[in-house]
């Protein structure tokens, strides 16, 4: 219900001035737009951690520049809500230092982290900023972003066809001697879901641009070939996302994520229709938006039903789910290599990947976060160092939680839970009055992320710097300014 608002609420106070003027003098944002477009899809791909550096020190140094010129020039007072995600973004930071001068309890390993990890994301959130400025005087060059991350997919295809070809079939899941571009599933699956959200988020933003928003609005705001070519990189772009979550990951998390950004979606969109039929519009506009929605349950629904054919999981994901969060009943979760995994409410074995997520992230919350509520200041295996430290004749083997917010809960204790979920759900709420171009877009990506590291093991490293600039990326898109727009 969070979108399905915006339309209704908007106001032409804060909108840009259109300006017919040509880009040719603004090289430094086209040069931001163009970095960030490969940065964000080489972000999550091996062997890429020397020239994401390199991009994040030449990008910062663009976007200090770029962002310095932006506050001499815009005369436009920002009011202070839109600086709440930096804000708290910062005060995250804040709290990193802090915690590391008077809290640690691993100073060598929380240096470390200090000097690389959040480094890089302070970085990250420079080179957002001023990415999100740039974009935002030519909204749609957004689309470079989502195929910089469609380019990183395009060669993962590449290794995969030959793959298929040489075992003669679709379903090629990952392997002891098949290795993909990304690291494991839940890489794939991180850069996936960005890619999804924003390019269902586009689709309707687009739209929205076209048909005007609301009854002040002028239409014709984008021309309809623009809609075409954007609607076309939405199918292109979520149909190779959903053909690699079911024949090439095998990840119930990528679809079931898919499922419910699309259902966010498509309440946007059933309102849209709604108004398009009843209230303004008319037969265009809502052959348009049913067009699409009969187009998003149609994909979605087929990839559904076929990663369901294959994966086993879904058939008792209901039942194991309800034993695996029973975690004082059943103590197998402490090292299920030995205990083996308990049975659930229909006498069979739940799954083991089931259980696993749900047990350890339950653990984490139930147990560890309780005793830990300032955090233990790292983010590399927060989880398993508690786990030993209570019970030492635990599974050594257990990775994490599984869940990117219990991970960092447990790093970094309440406050940085709180700050890092607030500066992402504040995104989502300034999408509620928003009047910027990209509000669809900010809604669904800020949501699409807080679901995403719940149920993903993305807690160090670039986990951490993606989410970063994202935050910082849609809170710069959002930003009420009088800009020249420009037409490209």
């Amino acid at each position: 219900m969070i979108s399905l608002q915006a339309p209704l609420n908007m106001t032409t106070q804060h909108l840009p001035t259109p300006s017919h003027g040509t880009a040719s003098d603004d090289v430094l944002g086209y040069l931001l737009i163009f970095l960030s477009s490969v940065l964000v899809g080489i972000w999550a791909v091996k062997g890429t951690i020397a020239l994401r550096n390199i991009l994040l020190g030449v990008e910062t140094v663009i976007a200090i520049i770029y962002c310095t010129r932006f506050f001499k020039t815009n005369t436009q007072k920002i009011p202070l809500k839109y600086w709440t995600p930096l804000i708290l973004l910062g005060l995250m930071f804040c709290w990193v230092i802090f915690h590391y001068l008077f809290l640690s309890r691993f100073p060598e390993q929380q240096f470390h982290e200090l000097i690389s990890t959040w480094l890089r994301s302070g970085l990250a959130v420079i080179v957002a900023v001023g990415t999100g400025l740039a974009i935002a005087k030519r909204p749609n060059t957004i689309n470079c972003l989502w195929i910089g991350i469609l380019g990183s997919f395009g060669y993962l295809f590449y290794q995969y066809i030959p793959n298929a070809l040489a075992l003669k079939s679709l379903f090629v899941p990952l392997l002891d001697s098949i290795s993909y571009i990304f690291y494991g599933k839940i890489s794939a699956v991180l850069a996936g879901t960005i890619l999804v959200a924003g390019l269902l988020g586009g689709v309707i933003d687009v739209t929205s641009r076209y048909n005007g928003r609301s009854s002040d609005e002028p239409k014709g705001a984008t021309s309809f070939w623009k809609i075409l070519m954007i609607a076309t990189l939405w199918l292109i772009g979520t149909v190779i996302i959903l053909y690699a979550y079911v024949f090439i990951f095998d990840t119930r998390n990528g679809i079931g994520l898919g499922v419910l950004i699309y259902g966010l979606g498509l309440l946007i969109l059933s309102w849209r229709l709604f108004r398009a039929l009843f209230l303004k519009g008319g037969i265009k506009k809502a052959f348009g938006f049913l067009l699409l929605i009969a187009c998003s349950v149609g994909i979605l629904g087929w990839f559904g039903m076929e990663q369901v054919k294959r994966n086993p999981g879904w058939s008792t994901m209901i039942e194991d789910s309800k034993t695996s969060v029973q975690i004082e009943k059943y103590p197998n979760w402490q090292n299920p290599q030995v205990k083996g995994y308990p049975q659930n409410a229909k006498g069979e074995e739940v799954k083991g990947n089931t259980y696993e997520r749900l047990a350890w992230a339950s653990a984490g919350v139930q147990i560890f976060l309780p005793e830990n509520p300032l955090g233990i200041g790292v983010l590399k295996n927060p989880f398993a160092t508690l786990l030993m430290q209570k019970y030492p004749n635990a599974g050594a083997y257990i990775p994490s939680s599984h869940s990117a917010w219990v991970e960092i809960a447990l790093a970094f204790g309440y406050p940085g839970i709180f700050l890092l979920l607030a500066s992402l759900l504040s995104i989502t709420f300034l999408s509620l009055r928003s009047n910027s171009p990209f509000w669809a877009t900010a809604g669904l990506l800020s949501l699409g992320l807080v679901m995403l590291y719940t149920v993903g093991e993305i807690s160090s490293q670039h986990s951490v710097e993606i989410l970063c600039f994202w935050v910082a990326l849609m809170m710069a898109l959002q930003w009420p300014r009088k800009l020249e727009i420009h037409t490209v």
